[in-house]
């Protein structure tokens, strides 16, 4: 009897069923334990078809990446679309990205572990692409507003910057609260922090730095993110209350 052959859409559909699988193992385990081992014990799949899917445990990870930068991608879409100014818009990013982190906070690290040289070296080339692309897509998303953001006069970006680089202090600032608040466990100067404020805090020194307009001093950010909130994630700020980690605002 010839092997039962099945069709691409069936393989990515398995595919992401294992990746979907191992995110919740990153969540209710610990992303350091995250083995092709354990995703066999808890698939319905053999080692040998998990393998047909991804080459080592960083591969796995970087799928898992992917998947979860997809997802950050369409929280930033539907972010950009909020009826405010420029400034307000890139406020909005900030929120969708912090609603995704407290939703996945497991996996906010595979994000960042998924970046290591070694994990690179490691997967696929088509992992490899497809994180390439969506990079490439998020920086563009962010791109597109600062052009805008020009174009409306909000923003003047300095002569001797990019817009690559304006997007890189944003998010490097905002990775950085995430990263270093939510892994504070019990250390005694972290342990004070709130994720939420911190974060907006970084966020409004960086675009005053930047002149971008309306500066906080002219504009109450504060109803602007209640107001991003409630027109545009409501259902996930539902989900972050039945989880036990509301949304804070204040």
């Amino acid at each position: 009897m010839s092997p039962r052959t099945i069709s691409r859409n069936q393989l990515l559909q398995r595919e992401q069923e294992l990746i979907e699988i191992a995110r919740t193992l990153v969540e209710n385990q610990c992303l350091t334990t995250l083995t092709i081992d354990k995703l066999v014990a808890a698939s319905p799949y053999s080692k040998g078809t998990i393998y047909k899917h991804f080459l080592s445990k960083e591969d796995l990870l970087l799928a898992i990446c992917n998947t979860c930068m997809q997802e950050i991608k369409a929280l930033f879409i539907r972010a950009l679309k909020f009826d405010g100014s420029s400034r307000e818009k890139m406020v909005a990013v900030i929120v969708s990205y912090i609603i995704w982190a407290k939703l996945h906070p497991s996996q906010l690290f595979a994000v960042l572990s998924a970046h290591s040289p070694s994990v690179a070296a490691r997967s696929s080339d088509e992992n490899n692409a497809i994180h390439q692309q969506c990079e490439a897509e998020l920086m563009g998303l962010m791109n597109v507003e600062i052009g805008k953001a020009i174009e409306s006069g909000d923003f003047d970006i300095p002569a001797e910057m990019t817009f690559e680089q304006v997007t890189f202090a944003l998010w490097s600032s905002t990775w950085g609260s995430l990263a270093l608040i939510m892994s504070k466990g019990n250390s005694i100067k972290l342990q004070p922090m709130i994720l939420e404020r911190e974060s907006f805090t970084n966020t409004r020194l960086i675009l005053d730095g930047f002149n971008w307009r309306p500066l906080s001093t002219d504009w109450d950010y504060h109803k602007t993110i209640k107001k991003i909130a409630e027109d545009i994630f409501q259902p996930e700020i539902k989900a972050l209350e039945d989880k036990g980690t509301p949304f804070i605002f204040n």
